[in-house]
């Protein structure tokens, strides 16, 4: 018995010390729901974000002006020449040698509508000019003791006349989208022009058949058209350095509806083609 009671208090102390060895576990905590992302959060990070990366609408300053230069593709009076003989035998030549300048400069503006649309207007200053030439040649046949003779004559008008034109063209704009702010931008433009000529000067000499020369007239010549318009079309890209400064080059194609000039061999071209690079700011 005393060994079967001895054996009972050992296991009981035993199983007392493993119990008193062990670690209590810690009781678990019950986990906090997630808070939810309020909307005014969500906005405010998206705010944030937009504000941070690059704004692809940015146009720049809605109203630009400064300087141009435009470089004509075809002189605005072209050389030409005709020869008619009438059935007296008189022959008439008519030259017409153009004196045009086909540089021209002056002022623009753009003021922006929307992020696509702009008006632009311009007013550039070229100079316009011919020298006119007829000549009038006869033959006279006289007969003087059974003898033919055949007298040569010739007469000639030389003309040199000078004028001012103001160009002005009113074009609306269609920009497209810039890749990044201040990026560059292609357009297409389209409007109508108005031509002004002012400035008339007109120096006109004659020369008879004897070859006497007389020297000079200084009536302006009439012009067919004081003034003109036209329709114009174009295309271009506009750049911005990095000092905000526009640099614009752009081709344009004129139509002009009514010549400054249209006498004999002496005509305004029509037709107007033109290089131009405009700096505004």
């Amino acid at each position: 018995m005393k060994k079967i009671a001895g054996l009972q208090f050992a296991c009981l102390v035993f199983s007392v010390g493993c119990a008193w060895g062990q670690d209590p576990q810690p009781a678990a905590q019950p986990s906090a729901p997630p808070t939810p992302s309020t909307p005014a959060s969500t906005s405010s990070a998206g705010t944030s974000s937009s504000s941070a990366g690059p704004d692809n609408s940015e146009t720049g300053r809605r109203f630009t002006a400064g300087v141009t230069l435009s470089v004509l593709g075809f002189s605005m009076i072209p050389g030409k020449s005709s020869s008619t003989t009438d059935t007296a035998g008189n022959t008439t030549n008519d030259q017409t040698t153009g004196a045009s300048s086909r540089i021209g400069y002056g002022v623009t503006g753009q003021y922006r509508i929307t992020e696509h649309f702009a008006v632009d207007i311009s007013a550039i200053y070229r100079r316009i000019g011919y020298q006119f030439t007829n000549t009038v040649t006869g033959t006279t046949t006289s007969i003087l003791n059974g003898i033919t003779t055949s007298t040569t004559s010739t007469t000639s008008t030389h003309e040199d006349t000078r004028s001012r034109l103001f160009d002005i063209p009113l074009e609306l704009r269609y920009y497209s989208s810039a890749r990044r702010p201040d990026g560059p931008r292609w357009f297409l433009e389209g409007g109508g022009a108005w031509r002004i000529a002012t400035g008339l000067r007109t120096s006109t000499d004659t020369t008879d058949a004897s070859g006497v020369n007389t020297c000079c007239t200084t009536t302006p010549t009439t012009p067919a058209h004081h003034s003109a318009i036209g329709m114009v079309g174009g295309a271009g890209i506009q750049l911005i350095d990095p000092l905000g400064i526009h640099v614009v080059p752009e081709v344009r194609y004129t139509r002009w509806v009514n010549p400054i000039f249209s006498n004999l061999t002496t005509n305004t071209t029509q037709n107007q083609l033109d290089a131009s690079i405009s700096l505004t700011f």
